[in-house]
This record gives structure tokens, sequence and C-alpha cells, in this order.
């Protein structure tokens, strides 16, 4: 696991604001993939296919003509998809300082 070293003159104020600054940042991810995760309910649910499948083997034509909603859904999965990964990065920093 790789470290990454700040330096600063106060460190124990900088280490809490760093935690509160993680802390509100993991809450604003989760706030907003509990959101992406709606908007993809509603495509899963009218088309009854996991956002999964749909990215990996659908095309705008099985959609039949909803081109619009080919894009907004796979736009609404790729969003999803980095708040994700953010949220995962976030969860793995962890405070080392003695």
């Amino acid at each position: 696991m790789a470290e990454i070293i700040l330096k600063t003159d106060a460190p124990e104020k900088a280490a809490n604001i760093l935690k509160d600054v993680l802390e509100l940042e993991a809450s604003r991810l989760k706030y907003s993939l509990n959101l992406a995760k709606k908007r993809l309910k509603r495509f899963e649910t009218k088309y009854n296919v996991s956002s999964k499948k749909f990215i990996n083997e659908w095309s705008a034509e099985d959609l039949k003509g909803k081109d619009l909603e080919y894009v907004e859904w796979a736009g609404e999965y790729r969003l999803f998809s980095r708040l994700n990964e953010r949220l995962v990065v976030l969860k793995s920093i962890e405070n080392v300082a003695p």
C-alpha cells in the first residue's frame, strides 16, 4: 500500500480537518450513489434487465427506438460506476499517524 505524506505546522488540526472532509465526501458519495441507483432501477424495471447486462450486451436498437433512453441509461450507469470507484478508494484511506 502506498503512503501519502503531508507536512503541516498543525498536524492534529490538519488530521481532524482531513478526517472530517473524508467523512463528508463519503456521505456525499453515498447520497449520490443512492440517487443513481434509483434512476437505474427505473430503467431496469421498464426493460426487465439489469444495468450490468444492459451495458455489456445491449445496444440502442434493443430499446425499440429509444436512443435517448439508451444514452441516459448508459450515462447513469457510468456515473454510478465512477461514484462507486471513488467511494471504494475513499474508504481505503487510513490514518497511520502516531
